[in-house]
């Protein structure tokens, strides 16, 4: 019997919105396609095409709540390095560019920059930069989680 895999707390989205419209913004929550909501961290990139632009964001899944906030002891984020060994036509080597979230014994970093590209026998190794990504406190993350419910509802609390 498999052990059901749980999520990752912080994970990455995209979204495609038309050209002259307001993308989504730090702060913001969304809903995805299952009607998780999630809370924007940051953003990782862009790309425009034709009229619309996709935005790919960092999102915290706010109905995760079981996590220990590191974020308060860390600030401001300091870099790691990180190595990476993949086959040439690995699949996978593709998501490792500047501005990508990746997940390193379960914990999220940022790519900023590669340090190292290296080729020994088939083998492709890459070593790059990342800081750590931290979730939101706790007690925040449950307060927009209760606002963005309340907003869905369109329910106010007088």
């Amino acid at each position: 019997m498999t052990e059901k895999t749980r999520p990752n707390l912080i994970t990455s989205v995209s979204m495609e919105t038309r050209l002259f419209r307001k993308p989504k913004q730090i702060g913001e929550t969304i809903e995805n396609r299952d009607g998780e909501l999630l809370l924007i961290i940051g953003i990782e990139r862009f790309e425009v095409r034709h009229d619309t632009i996709k935005v790919w964001y960092t999102v915290q899944r706010l109905e995760i709540t079981e996590f220990v906030s590191k974020g308060k002891l860390y600030r401001p984020p300091h870099t790691v390095e990180l190595e990476a060994k993949a086959k040439h036509d690995d699949l996978n080597i593709r998501t490792l560019i500047p501005g990508r979230t990746v997940h390193v014994h379960g914990e999220a970093y940022k790519i900023m920059e590669y340090t190292e590209i290296d080729l020994k026998s088939t083998d492709l190794y890459i070593s790059m930069l990342a800081y750590p990504i931290y979730p939101i406190d706790r007690k925040e993350a449950k307060t927009k989680l209760m606002d963005a419910k309340r907003q869905k509802l369109k329910f106010e609390v007088i």
